[in-house]
């Protein structure tokens, strides 16, 4: 019996010796959930996440919320390599089956004679290098309700501020953008309508991540109302910090940088 007890006690020994953490030819578990470069710079985070279903896709990472059937935010990694010479996909704009099934999909008719436009988040240009990558633009879910005056005006002229910075000067982008809730306007009290619009473009040099970003790392922050009158006016005007984003949102951006660093480049604004 006691021979019985002693290889026992040897073979469980033997066997926990085979964890990774202790033997380094075993190769360590998989991280879950997988990463991804369009939040290397941290994934968003509030203080519930029951309202957070995270979606990792190769062009972009989106958070959505199946209480308002509208994205929290999406997440995308741009430089010069995105853009490239596809046609805008021209189909209808596609319902996102990667929800659960038993979630409202919000589809390309719920935005038909509402008053307001199917606006991107990754812009349709900016993932142009390939049929697939500029077709990903088009779910729902990299959409929110804003005016044409928005969307056709002021929110493109900071987009093109952004193609600037990749094409010309070679710069290496990380954004998020979404939308800002503080009334409980809906589509045909479908989903839920943003008072106002976020994006958050830290600009980096090409090639460069999270470990390159400083104190004197630029990141641009906008902050645009969701309503008609505001068509011509230029992006700046909307210039705020993360901080007030932050504020706005209750969301944490940018929470893979040090604390230190955080505290300043959030704070300003450029």
């Amino acid at each position: 019996m006691k021979r019985y007890l002693f290889l026992l006690g040897l073979f469980f020994t033997l066997v926990s010796c085979t964890d990774s953490s202790s033997n380094p030819n075993v190769p360590p578990k998989e991280d879950p959930k997988p990463k991804s470069i369009h939040i290397a710079l941290g994934e968003p985070k509030d203080s519930d996440s029951i309202n957070d279903y995270v979606v990792l896709r190769p062009q972009y990472v989106f958070s959505y919320d199946h209480f308002t059937n509208t994205t929290n935010w999406v997440a995308w990694n741009l430089n010069a390599s995105w853009y490239g010479d596809v046609d805008r996909y021209d189909g209808n704009f596609i319902s996102d089956t990667s929800l659960p099934k038993d979630w409202t999909i919000i589809k390309h008719s719920d935005y038909t004679n509402s008053g307001y436009d199917r606006g991107h988040m990754v812009r349709s240009e900016e993932r142009t290098k390939t049929i697939e990558d500029n077709k990903s633009t088009f779910y729902m879910t990299n959409i929110l309700p804003q005016t044409p005056d928005l969307n056709r005006g002021v929110w493109y002229d900071f987009e093109l501020f952004c193609e600037d910075l990749c094409k010309n000067q070679k710069k290496e982008l990380f954004i998020v953008a979404g939308g800002v809730y503080h009334s409980n306007n809906t589509i045909n009290g479908k989903l839920k309508i943003p008072d106002s619009c976020f994006k958050i473009v830290v600009v980096l040099e090409s090639g460069q991540s999270l470990k390159d970003v400083n104190k004197n790392t630029t990141v641009y922050a906008v902050m645009m109302p969701n309503i008609d009158g505001v068509r011509k006016d230029t992006w700046d005007k909307y210039k705020t910090t993360v901080d007030a984003i932050e504020s706005s949102t209750g969301y944490d951006f940018l929470n893979a940088i040090s604390t230190e660093i955080q505290a300043t480049i959030e704070s300003k604004k450029w």
